[in-house]
C-alpha cells in the first residue's frame, strides 16, 4: 500500500534519520522525499514521505515508532484510489450525495444528472481511498434506500 506521511520534523540534524529508520524497520520502501526547509513553522518542517508498505499493519507500526521516536505524524493518506460509478435513480438531493462522499474523506470527481423533475437520475463518478469503497458504498445505500432511490453501481 502506498501512502503520503507528512511528518513535523523538529530543524536539527540527524531528526530525518530517525523516522526514515522507523519506515525501514517496519517494511517501508521510500519512494519520494520533500523536504521544505523555507516553511518553517515554530522550528518545525513539514517533510512529505511517499512510502510504499506491504500492509496497513506495518504502516501502522511504523507511524507508532515515529511518534514514538517524538516526531509528530501530521497526516497519513494512502495514495492508492478506487473510482467507482454509481447511478440513483429518484429524487436524491445532490447537496446529501456530497456531504455523504465528503464526510467520508472521498470525493465526487464528475457529476451529471438527466430525467429531469419527474424521473431524475443522477450519475456520479466517485474517488476514494481504496480502503473506504465499501463504506462509501454502503453510506451511499444508505441514502437510496431514505430518498426512495434505487442505487446502482458500476466497475
Amino acid at each position: 500500500m502506498r501512502v503520503k506521511l507528512t511528518l513535523a520534523l523538529s530543524d536539527r540534524p540527524g531528526v530525518l534519520l530517525k523516522a526514515l529508520e522507523q519506515i525501514a524497520v517496519n517494511g517501508g520502501n521510500i519512494i519520494s522525499i520533500i523536504h521544505r526547509r523555507d516553511r518553517i513553522t515554530s522550528g518545525y518542517v513539514p517533510v512529505s514521505i511517499n512510502v510504499e508498505f506491504p500492509d496497513s499493519t506495518s504502516l501502522e507500526r511504523a507511524k507508532k515508532g515515529i511518534e514514538t521516536s517524538g516526531i509528530p505524524v501530521m497526516e497519513a493518506e494512502t495514495l492508492e484510489k478506487a473510482i467507482c460509478t454509481i447511478l440513483l435513480i429518484g429524487g436524491v438531493k445532490i447537496e446529501e450525495l456530497f456531504r455523504r462522499v465528503h464526510e467520508l474523506g472521498s470525493r465526487v470527481a464528475e457529476i451529471s444528472m438527466t430525467g429531469g423533475l419527474t424521473s431524475p437520475c443522477i450519475k456520479a463518478v466517485i474517488e476514494t481511498p481504496s480502503e473506504r469503497l465499501n463504506t462509501i458504498l454502503k453510506s451511499l445505500e444508505k441514502l437510496a434506500e431514505e430518498q426512495g432511490a434505487l442505487l446502482i453501481t458500476e466497475g
